[in-house]
């Protein structure tokens, strides 16, 4: 089965030092930089859950197990978005990433930017919720949704990236 070799990459044989057109590349680069973006907010969160933690702590509160899990999956959310397939395809890989992929991974991006806004938000309502038990054990629970919400957001955009 022979490699389909695209219009791109046929001008960067034909042509020498040629690397395709600037705006393919720009959306790449926006992609990073969004996903950099995000990686950064879920750090933030991380850290706020993290005082939570310390918080929880000093008064014995009941949620601590749950507080931790919560940081665990974010720790793991922020390295994967921080290293997540980029809108990058190499010359032999077998999907080719092209422009309407990369619209569709710059709108799931997109969804990520504001699901870790509203992540590091929760996660700063958790800390201050920690001295009122009932609140806190609403709040771990939102915030245990909005994560898996994020997360499946992540594995629908690394199915554009598989080909599926």
């Amino acid at each position: 089965m022979g490699k389909e070799t695209s219009i791109w990459e046929k001008l960067e044989l034909v042509i020498p030092g040629f690397h395709g057109y600037k705006k393919k590349e720009l959306l790449r680069e926006d992609e990073r930089l969004v996903r950099e973006k995000v990686a950064e907010i879920l750090a933030g969160a991380r850290r706020e859950l993290e005082r939570a933690l310390q918080r929880c702590a000093m008064v014995n509160c009941g949620q601590l197990v749950a507080i931790d899990n919560l940081r665990k999956r974010l720790v793991m959310l922020e390295g994967k978005v921080r290293h997540a397939e980029a809108g990058y395809a190499g010359f032999f890989d077998r999907v080719k990433v092209k422009e309407p992929e990369l619209e569709k991974l710059i709108q799931y991006d997109a969804r990520m930017v504001e699901l870790a806004e509203e992540i590091a938000k929760m996660a700063g309502v958790i800390r201050g919720a920690v001295s009122d038990p009932a609140r806190l054990g609403v709040e771990v629970l939102n915030l245990d949704d909005k994560i898996r919400e994020f997360e499946d957001t992540v594995e629908g955009r690394s199915m554009i990236l598989r080909g599926e």
